[in-house]
C-alpha cells in the first residue's frame, strides 16, 4: 500500500492507495467515529457497497443514502434531502459521511458534510479515476440553474481510500474522463508524466496494475503539491482549471451527453491553441501530439450544435473571472502555466476563430 500525506490549513490528512483495500475499511477509518453514512449512487451501490458494508462488519454504526447517478444530483434539492437523512440518523460532530463513489457522490457529500452542525468528519473513497482530482484538496460543492460548482466550499477530507480494483468496473468514456485530468497535471506540472501518460493507448489495460497505480501516485503529487501551497486557490491552484472554463462551458451545454474529462480534453485543446496565438512557441506539434492520442482513445471532439456564443456566455460565470476579465491559465511551454486576463471581446474573438477553424477542419493538426 502507498500512503501520502497532506497538509491542511484545518488538518492534515493522508492518502492510502492500494488495490482491494476496501476490504480492511474498518482497519484503515479512525477508530473514534461515533457513526457512519456511506453517501453513494446507483451504480456504485451494485458493485462495492456490500464489500464495504462487509468490512466494516459492524465496526462502526452505519446508514447508507443512496443517489441517483449523473451530474443532476448535484443540486441543492439533493443536498436538502441529504441533510434531512443525516438529521434523522441524529448524526452529531462525531460522526463521519464516507463518499463512496466518482466526483458527483464526493462533491455533493462533502459539501454535506463541510455544512451539517458546521461541519462533520468526510471520508473520500473514489471509485473513478476521474475522482483522484476532486477526492483532494477540498473543493465541494453543488450546481445552481445550470453554473457548475456555484454553491460550494473548501473543505478538506479527513482521509482518502483509493482502490484500484474499483476502476476495473470502469467503462471506456469513464477512463477517458479520468485520463484528462492526469493529462491535465503532466501539462501544467510534470512533462514526464505527460509523456508518459501519451504511450497509455489501451483501453483495456489493467487499471490495478503496477504501472498504473504509479502513474496515479504521481499525477495525485501533482495536485497535492500545488493544493498544499494554495488551498484557498488564491495563487497557483488556479493552474489545476487548466482547460476548464471551456470544458466547464461545453458540460453545461452538452449535460449528460460527455463527460467532465472528455469536455475538459477539449478545453485544454481551446486553451493550448490560445497559448500558441499568445506566446508564439508553443509549436503545432505539441497540439498534435495531444490530437494524436485523443483520436487514438476515442475522445468525442463534435462541436457541432455547439456556438461561440453559448460558450462565451457560460465561460462568463466561472467563479475566477471578473466582472470585465477571463483570469485563464494558458502554458508558456509543458510544465510552465500561466495566469492571463483575457477581456470578453478579446475572448469571443478567439471562441469565434477556434470554433470556426475547428469544425470546418482547417487545423493542420485535426488532419
Amino acid at each position: 500500500m502507498i500512503e501520502l500525506s497532506v497538509t491542511a490549513a484545518s488538518h492534515n490528512y493522508r492518502i492510502s492507495i492500494d488495490a482491494g483495500i476496501r476490504h480492511k475499511l474498518a482497519e484503515l477509518l479512525d477508530p473514534s467515529i461515533e457513526k457512519l453514512v456511506i453517501v453513494t449512487d446507483e451504480h456504485v451501490q451494485k458493485y462495492y457497497l456490500d464489500d464495504c458494508l462487509h468490512a466494516l462488519n459492524s465496526s462502526f454504526p452505519t446508514d447508507v443514502y443512496v443517489i441517483p447517478p449523473g451530474e443532476q444530483s448535484k443540486s441543492l434539492e439533493e443536498y436538502k434531502s441529504l441533510q434531512q437523512f443525516l438529521l434523522r440518523q441524529r448524526m452529531t460532530r462525531k460522526s463521519a459521511i464516507l463518499a463512496l463513489g466518482g466526483g458527483v457522490v464526493g462533491d455533493l457529500a462533502g459539501f454535506a458534510a463541510a455544512t451539517y452542525a458546521r461541519g462533520i468528519g468526510f471520508i473520500q473513497m473514489p471509485s473513478t479515476i476521474l475522482a483522484h482530482d476532486s477526492s483532494i484538496g477540498g473543493k465541494v460543492a453543488v450546481n445552481l440553474d445550470g453554473k457548475k460548482n456555484i454553491i460550494g466550499s473548501f473543505y478538506p477530507p479527513h482521509q482518502v481510500i483509493f482502490d484500484l480494483d474499483m476502476f476495473q468496473t470502469l467503462n471506456d468514456q469513464e477512463i477517458r474522463s479520468g485520463l484528462a485530468e492526469m493529462v491535465k497535471h503532466g501539462l501544467i506540472a510534470d512533462r514526464r508524466l505527460y509523456d508518459d501518460l501519451l504511450t497509455f493507448t489501451r483501453m483495456g489495460m489493467d487499471l490495478s496494475s503496477s504501472d498504473f497505480k504509479h502513474l496515479l501516485v504521481r499525477s495525485i503529487q501533482v495536485k497535492n503539491n500545488i493544493v498544499q501551497l494554495d488551498e484557498k486557490e488564491t495563487n497557483i491552484r488556479q493552474f489545476l482549471n487548466f482547460g476548464h472554463s471551456f470544458g466547464h462551458a461545453l458540460e453545461a451545454v452538452r449535460m449528460n451527453e460527455r463527460t467532465h474529462g472528455e469536455c475538459v480534453m477539449l478545453g485544454m485543446i481551446f486553451a493550448l491553441w490560445v497559448s500558441n496565438e499568445k506566446f508564439n512557441h508553443l509549436n503545432d506539434l505539441s497540439i498534435q501530439e495531444l490530437i494524436h492520442w485523443v483520436k487514438k482513445m476515442d475522445y468525442p471532439l463534435n462541436l457541432d450544435n455547439v456556438t461561440s456564443e453559448e460558450i462565451l456566455n457560460l465561460m462568463k460565470f466561472d467563479k475566477k473571472n471578473t466582472r470585465d476579465d477571463f483570469q485563464f491559465v494558458l502554458l508558456e511551454q509543458v510544465g510552465k502555466p500561466y495566469l492571463q486576463k483575457i477581456d470578453v471581446n478579446t475572448m469571443e474573438n478567439y471562441l469565434n476563430e477556434f470554433m470556426t477553424k475547428w469544425n470546418q477542419g482547417e487545423f493542420n493538426w485535426l488532419k
